[in-house]
């Protein structure tokens, strides 16, 4: 008998846990989600955040991952970091970190649906797919989302797609512009 309420409480316990999942506080998207460009061109991908007004953060950090050899980005030069935060020092060097402007009123700290992190660009360097994974580095004390006491909030943040195709031959822009010119020319006969 005892062995069966020891089962049905850890039983009862994994049920609780589950049909209840831990919920972070904050989650943060990639935007575009997914995303298809060829070879040589240069795109943008977004780091959006959807925050309370109960964890409302007055700065952040983290890491994106994604494969170098498919995708190319500077952290010099292809960061920018939303309006509501300013470019803050990154022990990585990958720029991606931001704190609340200075203000002498009194602090509430960034709160909001869609809160603009940071615009990341990138070129396709060649063909293949890379996923951009969010991230942090534990001990990086320049990573994470902090609260106006200093507090860390928990986060989840979405992953992303971006596949890579070839660019079009110099020959299939020919070709397709030849066929351009002949279907004008037989619609003005």
């Amino acid at each position: 008998m005892k062995h069966n309420v020891a089962y049905y409480g850890i039983a009862l316990a994994i049920l609780a846990l589950t049909a209840y999942p831990a919920r972070a506080a904050i989650s943060v998207s990639l935007e575009p989600s997914s995303s298809i460009v060829r070879v040589g061109e240069t795109f943008t991908v977004d780091i959006l955040a959807d925050i309370t007004s109960i964890d409302a953060i007055v700065g952040w950090g983290m890491d994106l991952s994604f494969n170098s050899l498919i995708l190319s980005h500077n952290p010099l030069t292809d960061v920018l970091i939303g309006p509501s935060f300013n470019a803050a020092p990154t022990l990585d060097g990958d720029g991606l970190a931001g704190l609340m402007p200075f203000s002498p009123l009194p602090v509430t700290g960034v709160s909001g649906d869609d809160v603009l992190l940071a615009t990341l660009t990138f070129q396709a360097a060649q063909t293949g797919t890379a996923g951009l994974l969010g991230g942090f580095t534990i001990g990086d004390p320049t990573e994470g989302f902090v609260q106006l006491g200093g507090g860390q909030v928990d986060v989840a943040i979405s992953s992303a797609l971006v596949q890579v195709i070839p660019a079009p031959t110099a020959a299939v822009l020919g070709l397709v512009g030849l066929v351009a010119v002949v279907t004008v020319k037989r619609r003005a006969a």
